[in-house]
C-alpha cells in the first residue's frame, strides 16, 4: 500500500487487506480461515441462528438471487468456498445498533466522524478487518469482516466518510416476535429491494465527493429495511444524517453554529413509524428506549467538541455489552482509527479492546 502509513501501538493489529476491486471475494481470499471461523462462531453463538440458520441462509440466497442483487456473485463465491450455511444470511442480516456523529474536527482540518458499532453476534469483534478497495475515484477503507459484501463504516480519503445505524424497530402488530416475522416476510416478498449496506458500498464506489454521495443516498432507491446514514465530508460544515424508509428520504444537514450531527437508533423526523431500539437500554440510566437513544445521541455529539481518544473516552450506554468496534474518520486528512472489542466469556461485562489500527492515507 504505497503512500499509506499504518501503526498500532498496542495489542493485536487489525488486519488491513488490499483487495483492489474484488469486494467480498478479495476480503475472503485475504483471510479465508478467519472468514470460516467467523461464520462458525456466529452461527453457534446466537440461539436463533443456531435453530434457524440453515433455513435463513437458504431463504437469503433465494432473496438475493431473485432480486438480481449486484453483489450476489461475490457472496455466492464466498459461500461455495466456505462450504457451510451462514454466508448469505450474515451478508443481509440487519441486527445491530450504533451511535454515530460528525462535526468539524477540533484538532485538524475537515470534518470528523465518530462511530460506535454494536452487534449482538457474540465474538464478532475478534474478526474485524479493514479492506482497502480501489475505485475510479481513488481508494476507500472499509471497516468490515472477511467475506462481507456491504459497507457499514468506511472512509474515502479526499472524498467522505460514512456509516449506517439501524433504524427504529417497525411494529406492525405490537408483539415483538410477530413483528420481526411480519417485517422479514414483507422484505422477502417485496420486489426490487436493496440491502442498505449494498447501497452504501455503491456510494463509496461511484460518488466522487460529498455532494455526489448525498445525491446517491437521497435517490429513491427501494431499500429492504429502514436505515440511518451518517455522512461526513472534507469541509468542516459537510455533515448530515439521512433517514431512509422504503423509497422515502429525510435529510438533516449540519446547522450553524456548531455544524454537529448525531444519531443513535431513533428517528430525528417526527411521526415516522417505528419504535426506538432498546439494545443498549440495560446499560443506560433511563428506563425507556427513547430516553436511552436520546442520551446516546447527545453524548456522541458532545464528543465532537474536543479531542477523542476512542474507547478510553466512552462510557455506558454508548459503550455497552454489544459494542464491537469504535472508529474515527477524517476524509480531508485521510485518517482512520479503529478499535475492535470483544466481551470474552463474561457477557455481563463491558467489552475490552482486542485490536487496533490507524491509517494515514495519501491522496
Amino acid at each position: 500500500m504505497a503512500g499509506d502509513t499504518i501503526s498500532s501501538p498496542m495489542l493485536r493489529d487489525i488486519p488491513i487487506l488490499d483487495v483492489g476491486r474484488r469486494g467480498a471475494v478479495g476480503l475472503y481470499e485475504a483471510a479465508a480461515s478467519e472468514a470460516a471461523s467467523l461464520i462458525a462462531d456466529a452461527m453457534r453463538g446466537h440461539l436463533l441462528l443456531g435453530l434457524g440458520g440453515r433455513l435463513g441462509d437458504h431463504l437469503s440466497r433465494l432473496w438475493l438471487k431473485r432480486r438480481r442483487n449486484p453483489f450476489y456473485s461475490e457472496i455466492a463465491a464466498v459461500a461455495r468456498s466456505i462450504g457451510r450455511p451462514g454466508v448469505y444470511l450474515l451478508n443481509i442480516i440487519y441486527e445491530w445498533a450504533c451511535s454515530t456523529s460528525a462535526g468539524p474536527d477540533p484538532r485538524a482540518t475537515g470534518n470528523r466522524m465518530i462511530r460506535v458499532l454494536d452487534w449482538g453476534l457474540h465474538g464478532i469483534g475478534r474478526y474485524v478487518v479493514i479492506g482497502r478497495h480501489e475505485t475510479d475515484h481513488g481508494p476507500y477503507y472499509n471497516v468490515t469482516w472477511p467475506g462481507y459484501a456491504g459497507v457499514l463504516t468506511a472512509m474515502a480519503p479526499g472524498r467522505f466518510s460514512a456509516a449506517i445505524n439501524q433504524a427504529p424497530r417497525q411494529r406492525p402488530s405490537g408483539t415483538r416476535l410477530l413483528d420481526e416475522v411480519i417485517v422479514h416476510l414483507g422484505m422477502f416478498r417485496a420486489r426490487g429491494t436493496l440491502p442498505v449496506s449494498h447501497l452504501l458500498r455503491r456510494v463509496f464506489e461511484e460518488a466522487a465527493d460529498y455532494s455526489a454521495a448525498v445525491r446517491m443516498l437521497m435517490a429513491e432507491v427501494d431499500l429492504a429495511m429502514p436505515a440511518l446514514f451518517t455522512l461526513s465530508g472534507t469541509e468542516p460544515e459537510e455533515a448530515c444524517i439521512i433517514e431512509a424508509i422504503g423509497r422515502k428520504r429525510f435529510l438533516h444537514p449540519a446547522a450553524a453554529p456548531q455544524h454537529i450531527v448525531g444519531i443513535a437508533n431513533d428517528w430525528l423526523t417526527a411521526d415516522l413509524p417505528g419504535e426506538a431500539r432498546d439494545n443498549a437500554l440495560a446499560w443506560s440510566q433511563h428506563n425507556t428506549a427513547e430516553a436511552s437513544n436520546l442520551e446516546r445521541r447527545q453524548t456522541i455529539c458532545r464528543l465532537q467538541r474536543g479531542a477523542f481518544a476512542g474507547v478510553a473516552d466512552l462510557a455506558p450506554p454508548v459503550l455497552n455489552g454489544h459494542t464491537v468496534l469504535v472508529a474515527t474518520a477524517n476524509a480531508r486528512e485521510g485518517r482512520l482509527s479503529v478499535e475492535a472489542l470483544d466481551q470474552g466469556s463474561n457477557r455481563r461485562a463491558l467489552p475490552r479492546v482486542v485490536s487496533r489500527a490507524s491509517i494515514a492515507a495519501m491522496h
